[in-house]
């Protein structure tokens, strides 16, 4: 099929054509599958591609045609003379070479032949462009780069570093200290903050691709999957919307949209904290065990990473608050560059003040006025300002009824003018200056509106958010400043208003937050006496979660009646608010899917994935991991309900949807795979219809 394949892509259309009708004569199926693919390689194309490319590695991936890494061995491309293979990842391979003129070794990088469609040698070839473009010291440069016609695959040379290792397994083999090692992690921060200066992201910083030598230089490597932090008008990136690129271990959550612009430089700081985790803990940022490629890219986007000083209590508090704040699962309580985060890892070291935990107040004021003396002056005087004005208006509403609305509009004034003032200042929104300043409203409040008034409540509650999702996460102190909203709530409105309300489900998730069986067992209480109360209300916004909470309880409890009637519930209410077609609506109603699955409910399942199918690609969201999921599903249920032709259908277009927007090496192709083969079977099909769907290899 591939010498077909190659003889037809080398033909003009008419004479294709006629090829084609010649095969199908003979094998209908094969010219069947080769005109689709003919078509998706004209379709798919690049400028400057060899034609045919991106189908050819699409057929031989089916063929069970694989070529080792280490083919290059002891040729000679281009003065560089190929030695062992060092290396083989996704897509490249990697070798220690030894360049003849001038005389030194280097690493060649190649891109493997059977993996060399269009897209993979795009971004291989602007791999090296990206490189060529950098300087740093802590960044492998490029020596040469080129297309080797024989194999017809693009190379690379670059600086050879001897003896490499990942810099989590070099800082464990020299037992270096924790200093030791921030100041490692410091060095390759610098390094990847000066590819943001020329207007790189990385995309994919993980251990493995910051290497350090015998002689302890840091170097980093792979920007195979970099682009342009804004791309200018004709400059390729190489990613397409929908497409995941990186790795899950240490990819930020919104990385797994598959929409490169949702992308910042946040994206790096994020996969820098995750990679510091791990190299002051000796533990993984995350762990997937017994999850599937789908479920782990869902805890991707849902999960935090825990505490550094969790899991290794004898580091400083102030290091676990610059790991967490560079690796917040909120974006905008990240570091705002890379930039921030080295200077804080240095403050670390120097051992001052970090901008990502709070200090004793003299000393962390004192640090702050050296560290921002204009941002210090104009929140001077905004202060002064604010404080007088309070204090006039204190006066006032004590005398005077109709300065209360004066008083309250000061009071939200704080938090809502001055808060985003300092934003557009610099700071993120859950720097601790910004804490204080919402700390400052809410005894301001209390000051001229008293303890027991909505906006005293609406302050308070906002504190339990910022210390139950912010920086410096602390579900205890989350929990007592919502039960500080919830009293003053419930004393000024009543315990219907929707303040009180928020107040209490706050206190929950806090409650859970804390992951102790005792915590945990008195905020299902509370949510069990909760959830009657707030599900009909269209104010309170997290109902729908609290409701999928309890039905997720009870389907660990075995009890799936009752979790079915609560996921019911949460869809319901979902759609009365977001409306059918939002995308909150439709992974509520996913609940609704895998029940159905779990009591072998088929003729169900496939109705309900039917519609939320149709309601994604309605939505431009035909490419997001839930419809992926959905369609796989789809497929289970055909297949289960004796469908099997209709099932194959289905699961050839989950396959080609995982392949295309997760990638060619995702273990998610093999669980489809697995389920064709079924089909097969059932319809009675020969081995060789079978032998294209084996298991691919998976990373």
């Amino acid at each position: 099929m591939v010498r077909l394949f190659a003889e037809l892509v080398a033909l003009d259309e008419n004479a294709s054509d006629e090829r084609l009708a010649e095969i199908a004569q003979v094998h209908p199926r094969m010219a069947a599958r080769l005109r689709a693919l003919v078509r998706a390689d004209v379709r798919d194309s690049l400028v400057g591609v060899v034609p045919g490319q991106d189908a050819l590695a699409f057929v031989r991936s089916r063929s069970g045609i694989a070529v080792d890494g280490g083919m290059l061995t002891d040729r000679t491309i281009s003065g560089f003379v190929i030695k062992e293979l060092v290396g083989q990842g996704g897509s490249g391979a990697v070798y220690r070479a030894q360049q003849l003129r001038p005389a030194r070794a280097v690493a060649f990088k190649a891109l493997r032949p059977e993996l060399a469609g269009a897209k993979a040698r795009r971004r291989f070839e602007l791999e090296a462009e990206h490189l060529a473009g950098l300087t740093h010291p802590n960044i492998a440069r490029v020596v040469a780069a080129g297309f080797d016609t024989e194999l017809r695959i693009p190379w690379m040379a670059m600086e050879f570093v001897p003896n490499a290792s990942d810099i989590v397994r070099y800082a464990q083999r020299q037992q270096l200290d924790l200093r030791a090692r921030v100041k490692l992690m410091a060095t390759a921060c610098a390094a990847v903050a000066d590819a943001h200066a020329h207007g790189l992201l990385h995309r994919d910083l993980k251990p493995s691709n910051i290497l350090v030598g015998d002689d302890g230089v840091v170097k980093v490597i792979d920007f195979g999957l970099a682009r342009a932090a804004a791309p200018q008008s004709g400059a390729s990136v190489a990613t397409e919307p929908g497409e995941i690129v990186g790795t899950l271990l240490y990819m930020s959550p919104e990385q797994c949209t598959g929409d490169p612009r949702a992308l910042d430089v946040r994206a790096d700081v994020f996969a820098l904290g995750a990679v510091l985790y791990e190299l002051v803990t000796d533990q993984a940022p995350r762990q997937f065990a017994d999850l599937t490629v789908h479920g782990a890219i869902l805890a991707v986007s849902a999960r935090e990473i825990p505490r550094a000083i969790a899991h290794t209590p004898s580091i400083s508090r102030d290091l676990d608050a610059v790991i967490a704040m560079a690796a917040a699962q909120d974006i905008a309580a990240r570091y705002a560059n890379v930039a921030q985060l080295v200077e804080d890892l240095q403050r670390y070291l120097n051992d001052e003040p970090v901008l990502a935990r709070p200090p004793r107040r003299l000393r962390k004021f004192r640090a702050w006025m050296r560290r921002e003396p204009m941002l210090a002056s104009t929140m001077a005087f905004a202060a002064v300002v604010t404080v007088g004005f309070a204090v006039g208006a204190a006066l006032y509403a004590r005398t005077l009824s109709h300065e209360a609305a004066r008083a309250l509009a000061i009071t939200r004034g704080v938090s809502d003018t001055l808060v985003p003032a300092t934003k557009k200042l610099g700071m993120t929104q859950d720097a601790p200056a910004v804490r204080e300043i919402q700390h400052a409203a809410y005894d301001l409040s209390v000051l001229v509106n008293g303890v027991d008034h909505e906006a005293t409540a609406s302050l308070a509650l906002k504190h339990a958010f910022d210390w139950l999702k912010g920086t410096g996460r602390d579900p205890v102190e989350a929990h007592k400043w919502a039960s500080v909203a919830e009293s003053s709530a419930t004393n000024a409105q009543g315990p219907q208003a929707r303040t009180a309300l928020e107040a209490r489900c706050v206190q929950v998730w806090a409650l859970l937050a804390q992951q102790t069986p005792e915590a945990a067992a008195q905020g299902r209480a509370q949510l069990i006496a909760l959830a009657p109360i707030i599900e009909q209300r269209n104010d309170v916004d997290t109902s729908s979660d609290c409701l999928a909470t309890l039905g997720e309880f009870a389907q660990t409890d075995g009890n799936m009646e009752l979790a079915f009637d609560y996921f019911q519930r949460a869809a319901a209410r979902s759609t009365r608010i977001e409306g059918a077609e939002a995308s909150l609506t439709v992974q509520a109603r996913h609940y609704l899917v895998d029940m159905h699955r779990a009591r072998k409910q088929w003729s169900e399942a496939l109705l309900l994935l039917d519609e939320l199918l149709a309601i994604q690609r309605r939505n431009d969201r035909a490419h997001s991991p839930w419809t992926l999921r959905f369609a796989l599903q789809r497929g289970e249920s055909l297949l289960r309900l004796d469908r099997a032709v209709e099932a194959e259908a289905q699961l050839i277009e989950a396959e080609a949807l995982v392949r295309d927007w997760l990638g060619p090496k995702h273990a998610m192709r093999n669980k489809v795979r697995v389920m064709l083969r079924e089909s097969l079977t059932a319809q009675g099909r020969s081995e060789a219809d079978l032998a294209p769907w084996a298991d691919v290899e998976v990373q």
